[in-house]
């Protein structure tokens, strides 16, 4: 619950809500690209290894480490509107304690 500011208003950080908010997106976005960091010398090793069983191993954790890092990114996207909605419930919220004590 937020508190009354100094003009008796109640408030919430805006800013402080925006910012995990968009710290939320930047990692959905920078999610797949930090993923894909380990593709090229996956893919490296698994060539250099072939016809061992090793290979075939290095592209099935590839394709799990792949599934999971979209896993990841979906949820993050949805902690993020997540976030978004409750900005808003706390918002509206808000006004509605401030509008009750007002006695409207």
């Amino acid at each position: 619950m937020s508190t009354p500011a100094a003009d008796g208003q109640f408030s919430l950080s805006s800013q402080a809500m925006n910012g995990a908010v968009a710290a939320l997106n930047g990692m959905a976005l920078n999610n797949p690209t930090i993923g894909g960091v380990a593709d090229e010398s996956t893919n490296a090793a698994a060539t250099a290894h072939s016809g061992w069983d090793t290979a075939g191993a290095l592209r099935a954790a590839l394709a799990e480490w792949h599934e999971q890092v979209g896993q990841l990114t979906a949820r993050l996207n949805q902690n993020s509107a997540a976030m978004e909605q409750t900005t808003l419930n706390y918002h509206g919220t808000n006004l509605s304690i401030a509008d009750a004590l007002r006695g409207k």
